[in-house]
């Protein structure tokens, strides 16, 4: 039973608002930071946090794919969700099993994709002249389900993949929201079938909602006043100082 402390809300609330903002104002970066941050400073398991941010992204992200459907690219969509959703039931499916067993060599496997991810976010994103071909497509929503199932962190390669792309912005926009989406739906349908938060968490999971949401609001009114770039750097510089701590703690007790 894990003890609910004003401390731990407090702690909870100051990551989660951090996240929220980065994520309005940069573009990314909610889900890596919240499993980042809550891992490290030891907030809830990471089989609740991964539950947390399933269900806030999956509340986010509906939202706007309704208003926006006509966008979507569906043949890449359909693409990348064939890989997705089967690597990301054996994402979950490892996290359960790593979670009970391997608990710092999953906090190490979270440290490397974390920079992993941070190194693919660096690299330059130049359009191509062409759109990519199928396999690439699969490959992405490989990686990504598989991230998704571990971390839901399943952002940064469906990202790197569909910003390549000669679409429209809002096209790019649309498709990433769409497959956030029906991977989101498939996180949390897949949760109920493991380990679930206990009822104290599930309270306060509940009740996070309502703070990302008056967060997110707030920030957008920020966002003609902050440079995009320099929060993105923060970010980044951010989740790398994040990934590197988790491999420095758990290395030793692996190797």
């Amino acid at each position: 039973m894990l003890s609910i402390s004003l401390e731990l809300i407090l702690l909870m609330a100051l990551c989660l608002s951090l996240a929220t903002i980065m994520q309005t104002l940069s573009g990314f970066g909610f889900g890596l930071l919240v499993v980042a941050s809550f891992t490290l400073l030891d907030v809830l398991p990471l089989t609740a946090t991964t539950f947390l941010v399933s269900l806030l992204g999956l509340v986010n992200s509906t939202t706007v794919v309704v208003k926006n459907r006509s966008a979507v690219k569906l043949p890449e969509l359909k693409l990348m969700l064939y890989t997705g959703i089967p690597l990301m039931l054996l994402g979950f499916i490892l996290l359960e099993y790593m979670s009970a067993h391997l608990t710092q060599f999953l906090n190490f496997i979270l440290g490397i994709s974390i920079l992993l991810c941070c190194g693919l976010m660096l690299i330059g994103r130049d359009r191509a002249n062409k759109q990519s071909g199928r396999g690439s497509f699969l490959i992405a929503g490989g990686v990504s389900g598989l991230l998704g199932g571990l971390f839901s962190t399943s952002g940064p390669p469906l990202v790197f993949q569909c910003y390549k792309q000669s679409w429209s912005i809002e096209a790019i926009r649309s498709t990433l929201l769409a497959v956030f989406t029906i991977g989101g739906i498939v996180r949390v349908g897949i949760a109920l079938f493991g380990t679930l938060p206990e009822l104290d968490i599930m309270f306060l999971i509940a009740a996070a909602i309502p703070l990302v949401l008056l967060v997110t609001h707030f920030a957008r009114k920020l966002t003609p006043y902050v440079d995009a770039k320099w929060i993105r750097i923060i970010a980044i510089t951010l989740l790398g100082l994040s990934g590197v701590s988790l491999v420095a703690t758990s290395a030793p007790s692996i190797f």
